[in-house]
């Protein structure tokens, strides 16, 4: 399975600036739980929110080693509160249990009234 962690407050306290970093502390049981993950063959990425800028990827990448917590494949920039299209919009209305695709099945929605509406006029 393919697994996404964040970074900041679950991996380790949150920092706000990349100096700060080298201070983060590792959450509770985080690393070992990753390392069961890994052992147990699944795939691990680091999807942390901080910038993608020299400072602060070698900084998060010194702080992972030096923590020894075990990924696959570390990212920056994740978005805050997306909404992830995981569906073809049209499709979107079968997924009413998942609350993202439910958000985009009413955008497609509205979006098709108003293409009719254009039509209209």
């Amino acid at each position: 399975m393919n697994l996404v962690f964040g970074m900041d407050g679950v991996i380790c306290t949150p920092v706000k600036e990349y100096r700060e970093i080298e201070t983060s502390k590792p959450l509770t049981n985080v690393k070992e739980f990753i390392e069961w993950l890994m052992k147990n063959e699944h795939h691990i990425t680091i999807w942390c929110k901080r910038p993608n800028s020299l400072d602060w990827v070698m900084a998060t990448k010194e702080w992972l080693a030096d923590n020894q917590i075990p990924y696959d494949r570390l990212l920056f920039d994740r978005p805050y509160n997306p909404v992830m299209v995981s569906e073809t919009p049209p499709n979107a209305k079968y997924y009413k249990h998942d609350v993202d695709l439910n958000i985009i099945a009413d955008m497609f929605e509205e979006w098709k009234n108003d293409k009719i509406e254009e039509q209209k006029s």
